[in-house]
């Protein structure tokens, strides 16, 4: 699983973004966070890497109802790095997009032998991931009757309207965008 681990390092770079906004004194400690000596950029990117039973399931999932794009993988038992989905293969790795947004999917069994400490925990976390949207209500018509809706559409007091899915791995995923 060499090849899994090299790709989790090339693409699991954490970024701050929206710095301009900030105020001085957030300014500064991002600064703080996100510069190396030199002034180089220490962290540039963050992609979830989510563990999954089962990655064919997963992209299926991501493709059909959320309409991410296939980019790559990892035949399950395999170093192959492979960019188009081939019909009966088991993946042990993938990655998938949809605008700026990347996600990658492990199954457990290879994500555990990388970090055995990850092996007994539940699929699905205590997290959630919160995705803002070009067309909330627009999203939330598409997706009401093909992903399990947990929480509808709805005017927050903070001037966003946001609904949240269940993914096919118990993952929460809150869409949001502007009146």
């Amino acid at each position: 699983m060499k090849i899994v681990q090299t790709i989790l390092v090339s693409f699991v770079i954490i970024g701050f973004l929206g710095c301009a906004t900030l105020n001085e004194e957030s300014k500064s400690f991002v600064d703080k966070c996100t510069r190396i000596e030199g002034g180089n950029t220490m962290y540039k990117k963050l992609t979830t890497n989510m563990m999954v039973e089962d990655v064919n399931r997963t992209i299926d999932f991501y493709g059909d109802i959320l309409r991410f794009e296939f980019v790559m993988a990892v035949p399950e038992n395999s170093q192959e790095i492979v960019t188009k989905r081939k019909k009966g293969q088991t993946l042990d790795f993938a990655i998938m997009k949809c605008g700026d947004v990347q996600v990658m999917f492990q199954a457990r069994k290879s994500l555990s032998q990388e970090i055995p400490e990850v092996s007994g925990m539940e699929i699905g976390g205590s997290l959630t991931f919160y995705i803002e949207v070009q067309d909330v209500k627009g999203l939330y018509e598409e997706l009401k009757d093909k992903a399990t809706i947990i929480r509808g559409i709805e005017t927050k007091f903070y001037g966003k309207q946001e609904f949240y899915i269940r993914d096919c791995n118990g993952y929460i995923w809150g869409f949001a965008g502007g009146l």
